[in-house]
């Protein structure tokens, strides 16, 4: 069971879009990326998407839900508001379509709606006349047999990794962070009629490495001594099913591998060693890459408990699951997917991971145009869809917002970067003189020619001043050089300067010296402050100064 088609009107910012969700040519799915700005309505669509899942789900398992304080009743995921109708407009409604593409009369559906969205609005606007859709009078209407249901949540993995989504670093206190004991994993038997695979997704280190244990210890071999050479003993353990737990076991080595950008395997710290049972080795020299989970960053740990629990969630109903990746079914929804995550994190093995599963249907919000390179690189334009919101409308990479934003904002730094580096170049191995602001140069340097007419001493000195104008100056009558500096530009020419010069070996070329005022906070800080002297060295024989 897949989603086949969501349609949301007038929810939140949102007046009308609609997706209907692609797959390729051998039937799976593709990713769906969602994109736009913030308050374009992203995280609301998802929401109504996660909101189906809670509902069906409430149909089958007693837990799949929040109970209220009496104990009695259960909470709502999502509630429905007036307040949430788009601006000027006088209903809402958000309808959602799943359908099993391997027998299309087995579907399901989800209607959350307004009271004064009728039934015949509703015959109008999605042209279906079967009132079994429709709940006269509950704002809900969720559709999916009981079986289905059972089958759809306890087959395949279903669950939703919020845009709040975090993992307690180990040198948390507890008492900064609270977590109620039903989160933690515990060794018991199923509960007929619980799920016990959460929806949403926090926070789930401590039950990763509940199951990365199991998987570790289901795949070490019972050994004995046969004269002087360890074997396998072969009255303990089954041969067939060592090798192919050992897959599983590769797999989530070859996710942390990926990750962590160097080859790695899992091992076990001895149960009298301080510290945690559980270790990362390089494959190479067998040296302790990490410690144990809690030592991974925060964007590591997050991005090793999202697929690792995918896994999970199929592995518990099915060990093959964990050995065959690629036959893990499931629908996983992710709120700003590059959260917590640095640019090859977000560009290289993101999209390399959501390779791994191509029957795990992704439904991705993000702002991240690294992300969306990515997935041109590993997927191929075909193979992923983008949709930018409000109206989900189906984009390009290239014509993302963000991207386009980005690549301006790269494109005029680089540009920058090119133009002031060739205007050094030009100078003659003299000391060069670039001030912050291009009528400051030629005050200076009137103020040089002024002494050097009336002092002796100043007239040989071997430096000139980068001449330069401001970007489509009126003024630019000997067509100087165009540059915009400013404050900001000048710290980042300093250090683009001094970083060239040493990649280049030119440690020893003319000196360049940065002249700044010292009018602003930011540049005191900077360039030096009060106490200190009102200089600064940035290495490569380049300086900056703070005007007095």
């Amino acid at each position: 069971m897949y989603l086949k088609r969501i349609h949301n009107v007038n929810v939140g910012p949102i007046e009308d879009a609609e997706i209907n969700f692609p797959f390729d040519e051998e039937n799976n799915p593709k990713p769906v990326i969602i994109v736009g700005e913030n308050g374009t309505g992203k995280s609301v669509l998802l929401s109504n998407i996660v909101d189906s899942f809670y509902e069906f789900a409430s149909k089958a398992f007693s837990d799949a839900v929040k109970r209220d304080d009496s104990g009695l009743g259960s909470q709502y995921y999502k509630i429905v508001t007036g307040q949430e109708i788009h601006h000027g407009k006088d209903f809402m409604y958000s309808w959602i379509e799943y359908e099993d593409r391997d027998s299309s009369d087995k579907k399901a559906t989800y209607l959350f709606r307004t009271e004064n969205f009728t039934f015949e609005k509703f015959c109008e606007m999605e042209n279906i006349t079967d009132e079994k859709y429709f709940d006269r009078k509950e704002s809900k209407k969720f559709f999916m047999d009981e079986e289905q249901t059972k089958k759809l949540f306890v087959e395949n993995a279903i669950c939703y990794f919020p845009p709040n989504r975090y993992e307690k670093p180990n040198w948390m206190g507890k008492n900064y962070y609270d977590i109620s004991e039903s989160e933690h994993p515990s060794v018991r038997e199923k509960i007929s009629g619980r799920l016990d695979k959460p929806i949403l997704i926090e926070d789930v280190t401590s039950r990763t490495l509940q199951w990365l244990l199991d998987v570790i210890a289901d795949s070490r071999a019972d050994v004995k001594l046969k004269g002087n050479v360890l074997n396998i003993d072969e009255s303990r353990t089954n041969a067939q099913n060592l090798l192919a737990l050992g897959v599983a076991r590769k797999n989530l080595e070859t996710i942390m591998s990926e990750i962590l950008l160097k080859e790695i395997y899992f091992g076990l710290n001895y149960r009298n060693a301080a510290g945690s049972r559980f270790n990362v080795n390089s494959t190479d020299n067998g040296e302790l890459v990490v410690l144990s989970l809690d030592a991974l960053s925060t964007g590591q740990s997050a991005l090793f408990n999202m697929f690792a629990t995918i896994i999970r969630y199929a592995d518990m109903n099915d060990l093959n699951k964990s050995i065959e990746l690629d036959k893990i079914k499931g629908i996983v929804v992710i709120d700003e997917a590059e959260l917590h995550l640095h640019t090859n994190l977000q560009r290289e093995v993101l999209p390399k991971l959501l390779k791994r599963f191509p029957k795990v249907q992704f439904v991705i919000s993000s702002h991240s145009p690294l992300f969306l390179l990515g997935m041109d690189e590993f997927y191929g334009k075909d193979k992923y869809e983008i949709y930018q919101m409000p109206g989900a409308i189906k984009i390009s990479s290239e014509k993302f917002s963000e991207f386009e934003k980005a690549y301006g904002y790269m494109s005029e730094t680089e540009r920058h970067k090119q133009e002031i580096q060739s205007a050094i170049e030009q100078h003659n191995g003299k000391t060069l003189i670039i001030t912050e602001g291009a009528t400051d140069w030629k005050h200076m340097k009137a103020a040089y020619e002024s002494l050097a007419e009336t002092h002796e001493e100043y007239r040989d000195m071997d430096f000139e001043f980068l001449e330069y104008e401001p970007k489509n100056s009126s003024k630019n009558d000997c067509k100087k050089l165009e540059l915009e500096m400013g404050k900001d530009k000048l710290k980042s020419t300093c250090e683009q300067c001094s970083k060239l010069r040493r990649d280049l070996k030119l440690r020893q070329a003319s000196k360049l010296i940065f002249i700044a005022n010292r009018d602003d906070e930011k540049i005191k800080e900077i360039l030096g402050k009060e106490d200190e002297p009102c200089y600064r060295n940035w290495g490569n024989n380049v300086f900056s100064l703070k005007r007095i």
